[in-house]
């Protein structure tokens, strides 16, 4: 719990309870998560020690963008508990005046019992004293039960709240519990591993995309974040290939620094309205800037609830009742008789207090007068921010009715006459450029009274087929870039990104002139892959981590899918499965496949399919050893080129793919000791095969035959033999 969050609880209690309760969630999440991993590989136990170790390593930081919501959460429900109290005193309070106000009739009765021979129930001023304690207690029990209910409503919808905020915590947390649990495992997995390296791992449960788990490039993070501090407004695109983590990327950059900047996440429907979209958009920021404090949550909480006026009215007027019916009381108890202490004395005069009492108590919780008092005080810019959210919520949700009304009505025992004249105005729909408008003002007055900024992220553009509809949707919000407050993040194609850092050739487009700049995130180093799979998967070799990292190319998503791959491959055996195994099972089924849909895409476009790639493929089918493998693939490889690639230019490319896997074949399919996996590492010979192969990946999609030339030279410095393609036509 950070200082800012815990200045807003009230007491040390409070403090040390929260504390308490973050650090039971950390445990249990701690303790889910190794009832999940009991089925460590190989001779890897999961032992207190692990335990204490992960335990050590595991904060809530890991999950801001959960940990937040339940913050808040907890500060609503504490300030239910705080009314609550409040309310149960006042009630208790209600309940000892009407007890006190009963004791005192019986004993005022009992006295004045004693006195006479006969009880004086026939006197008008007994009769009355009576009638009164019981009207006077029906009264308390009233207001004790109406005082109740409204409050009651509350705690139970925060606790709510509560509850749905913790789920979420917890399963962020047992998420991360499982990460650094795999981190701890896999080193010491890494200090007791055997002769030869092999795959143990039976169970990869969190191999697969996670929020919370972090996986963003440092780099680009810092990029995005340094270009966003350094000046008051920017529209910043975010380009990359799918799978990159681009989503990740804005995800993070809008939860670095929550106390300055407010997060606004929104992905792009790939079919959309301009206005639809843009009230939707305008939405989400009053939203946004509601829920990034207590006073916001309070009133998103309070918004569908009845209004409270009505309460408010009907308590000062129980309390104006009984204030009157005091003086009435103590007035009667004046002018009769001639004791000086009269029998509606006491009755009286607890009626006025009580009433007093109800007033005082009505307005120090009514939200009028809390508003009233801020704005006296010079309301500070969290009250001025939910009070600016709050207008254009009621703005955008609801439709305003205005009525005037002049009525002149003549009534007589025989005869009325009646002359009224109504009009209604109804406030219609905004268009789109008065909702720019508006949206450009509502920004401008949030900036001018609140230090914090905007960060807008706008995901899923690059999803967009058409690239007409990704240029028509950056038209549309241009009026919008380049406010004074706000920051956009929009994700981009990887065509956009090219023709944005082409700007100085006469070759420009709506996204040049739109964004201030379109960063790259760049793909995984093999560090960031290492580091990755370590987190989340005990017993994968690190050898087969830098297999995995060639494979994908760096891209994050694919990465997870190879692996998540190669778990399956030792999930099949019966016993530890050496690197050499699972390559040679990955680089076969993969080849196979790339093969058939090269096949299928050639006869679904009408193209013909020659009969020596069909023999080779079969050929490809058949080998059951690495080394087979390996030539085999070259052999597809190499009539692709000679017989395809002439007639379907996309050929190229598969056999560019194709040469990328018997290079990975042949060095990673050799069985090889860990310490030998250590020295070409120290070497660098293992780390530089895979960034090779990675980067040749890149190039394929530029240009095949350079990926290929890059292949070549790596297997010729390596002493693998090179390909020898088949002149182009030779059938």
């Amino acid at each position: 719990m950070n200082d800012q969050n815990a200045a807003q609880l009230s007491g040390l209690a409070e403090r040390r309870r929260l504390v308490e309760e973050e650090r039971g969630l950390l445990d249990r999440a701690l303790a889910k998560a190794a009832d999940l991993m009991d089925t460590t590989p190989g001779h890897l136990v999961l032992d207190d020690a692990v335990r204490e170790e992960a335990r050590a390593r595991l904060s809530m930081d890991s999950v801001r963008e959960q940990h937040r919501p339940w913050l808040e959460a907890n500060l609503l429900q504490a300030a239910a508990r705080r009314s609550l109290r409040g309310r149960m005193a006042v009630r208790v309070t209600l309940g000892a005046l009407s007890l006190l106000t009963v004791v005192a009739g019986g004993v005022y009765t009992g006295i004045a019992a004693k006195d006479a021979v006969v009880l004086p129930l026939y006197n008008r001023e007994y009769v009355l004293f009576a009638i009164t304690v019981g009207v006077l207690s029906v009264l308390l029990a009233v207001v004790a039960v109406v005082w109740k209910l409204p409050v009651r409503v509350v705690a139970q919808q925060a606790a709510a709240r509560l509850g749905h905020a913790e789920d979420r915590l917890f399963l962020a947390l047992r998420a991360e519990a499982e990460s650094v649990l795999s981190s701890v495992l896999n080193e010491r997995w890494a200090l007791s591993k055997g002769e030869i390296a092999v795959l143990e791992s039976l169970d990869a449960p969190i191999l697969v995309e996670l929020e919370t788990v972090k996986s963003v490039p440092s780099t680009s993070l810092r990029e995005v974040f340094d270009f966003i501090e350094e000046h008051r407004t920017s529209a910043i695109g975010i380009s990359g290939t799918r799978g990159i983590g681009k989503t990740t990327l804005m995800r993070a950059v809008q939860s670095m620094d929550p106390a300055n900047y407010i997060g606004v996440y929104l992905p792009v429907p790939v079919h959309y309205a301009a206005p639809e979209f843009f009230r939707t958009l305008f939405r989400e920021v009053a939203t946004s800037i509601l829920k990034s404090n207590s006073e916001g949550m309070e009133y998103l909480a309070r918004q569908n609830r009845v209004v409270r006026q009505g309460i408010e009215l009907a308590r000062f007027a129980v309390g104006g009742f009984f204030v009157l019916g005091g003086a009435v009381l103590i007035s009667y108890a004046r002018s009769a008789g001639s004791f000086p202490v009269k029998p509606m004395d006491v009755p009286g005069l607890l009626l006025i207090l009580m009433g007093l009492g109800i007033m005082v108590v009505t307005a120090l919780s009514s939200s009028v007068v809390h508003r009233a008092i801020r704005e006296s005080l010079g309301p500070t810019y969290v009250q001025q921010d939910v009070s600016l959210a709050a207008q254009i919520l009621q703005n955008l949700d609801y439709s305003a009715t205005h009525q005037k009304l002049s009525k002149n009505v003549l009534a007589m025992k025989i005869l009325t006459v009646e002359d009224q004249d109504q009009l209604e105005l109804a406030e219609r729909e905004l268009t789109h450029p008065e909702l720019v408008l508006k949206f450009r003002d509502f920004i401008s007055t949030f900036v001018r009274t609140s230090p914090r900024e905007i960060i807008i992220a706008l995901d899923e553009l690059d999803k967009m087929e058409d690239g007409e509809d990704a240029l028509a949707f950056v038209n549309s919000i241009k009026d919008l870039l380049h406010i004074q407050g706000v920051h956009f993040l929009v994700s981009v194609s990887e065509d956009a990104l090219h023709n944005f850092s082409l700007r100085g050739v006469p070759l420009r487009d709506v996204f040049d002139s739109s964004f201030d700049s379109i960063i790259p995130v760049q793909r995984f180093t093999i560090e960031e892959s290492t580091h990755l799979l370590q987190s989340r998967v005990v017993g994968f070799p690190e050898c087969l981590a830098l297999f995995c990292h060639a494979m994908s190319g760096g891209v994050p998503r694919d990465l997870i899918r190879v692996a998540r791959q190669c778990v399956g491959v030792r999930r099949v055996g019966e016993a530890a499965v050496p690197v050499d195994k699972v390559v040679w099972s990955i680089l076969s089924r993969q080849a196979v496949l790339v093969c058939e849909a090269l096949a299928a895409k050639m006869q679904q476009e009408q193209q013909r399919v020659p009969a020596r790639f069909l023999e080779a493929v079969l050929d490809l089918k058949t080998v059951r050893d690495l080394a087979s493998l390996t030539a085999a693939v070259d052999e597809v490889a190499r009539r692709i080129r000679g017989c395809v690639q002439e007639d379907y230019p996309l050929a190229g490319n598969a056999a560019a793919y194709l040469s990328c896997l018997s290079t990975l074949g042949a060095y990673f399919g050799v069985s090889r000791t860990n310490e030998e996996w250590e020295r070409e590492k120290a070497l660098r010979v293992s780390p530089r095969v895979a960034e090779s192969v990675a980067g040749a990946l890149e190039l394929i999609r530029f240009e095949s035959d350079t990926a290929a030339s890059v292949l070549d030279s790596l297997r010729a410095e390596l002493g693998f033999p090179r390909q020898d393609f088949l002149p182009t036509g030779n059938q």
